[in-house]
């Protein structure tokens, strides 16, 4: 499924011309709850996750941050972990990544600010579901199986030494990652555990990492990247419209 366009757009040429900047917004454990709380008291037979229900919070600030028309498509890009779920199972001296890419189905701006955040949350819920699909997986392995050449993953990546992005995820869209599994802060490499982990550089329009904070506590830190026009917007609102 291709990423929705802004409206009255043929391409993502402009977008991708923007300037981005990166900031790190922070969730207490008590602001956590109260999100979760308050999505699943608008839905008694689904309990949603943190990570549903904060990437829900996030799309929401981001539409709203970006100034969308009511009626313009969005989607959330996520990356999910197979490592688990591919049969046969990798070896368990395996190194790298094992990662599955869904998206939600297409919503509407008007929906995703509108709605309860139960809404949202369901979208997300259903993306997953592809990720934990053994079909949906099988047929990542397959499409890489039937190539004769990876190196367009590689160069999709990086490119005569510099980084880029082969597909634009940003305005109107988002891909947002979970790193809260990653057991970062029990590294430990001689100059004691970690007092802060997430990306090392700015990232294109978009990219958002949910990561655990230092403190063990269950308090949330999100990497974002978004456009440099949008971030004050967007930071407005993600404290304004917590519960």
């Amino acid at each position: 499924m291709p990423f929705p366009l802004l409206l009255n757009t043929t391409d993502t040429v402009a977008e991708t011309k923007m300037k981005t900047t990166a900031s790190v917004v922070k969730l207490t454990t008590e602001q956590v709850e109260k999100l979760k709380k308050t999505t699943n008291n608008n839905n008694n037979q689904v309990r949603f996750s943190t990570y549903e229900v904060v990437t829900t919070h996030l799309w929401r600030c981001a539409c709203k941050a970006r100034g969308l028309d009511d009626v313009q498509p969005t989607v959330i890009r996520l990356p999910g972990d197979i490592r688990n779920r591919i049969n046969p199972p990798l070896p368990q001296n395996y190194f790298g990544n094992a990662l599955a890419v869904a998206l939600t189905p297409i919503c509407y701006v008007k929906d995703i600010v509108n709605e309860p955040l139960s809404y949202g949350a369901g979208k997300i819920r259903e993306a997953i579901g592809l990720v934990s699909n053994p079909e949906y997986i099988r047929s990542h392995l397959d499409f890489i199986r039937c190539q004769e050449s990876l190196d367009f993953i590689r160069t999709s990546i990086v490119e005569n030494g510099k980084a880029k992005a082969a597909t634009f995820y940003g305005n109107p869209n988002m891909n947002i990652t979970s790193w809260m599994s990653m057991p970062v802060y029990e590294a430990d490499f001689g100059w004691g555990k970690p007092l802060f982990f997430g990306p090392a550089l700015v990232l294109p329009d978009g990219r958002l990492y949910i990561m655990r904070s230092s403190s063990g506590d269950g308090s949330l830190l999100v990497s974002v990247h978004l456009q440099s026009r949008h971030m004050e917007l967007f930071k407005n609102f993600f404290y304004q419209d917590l519960p």
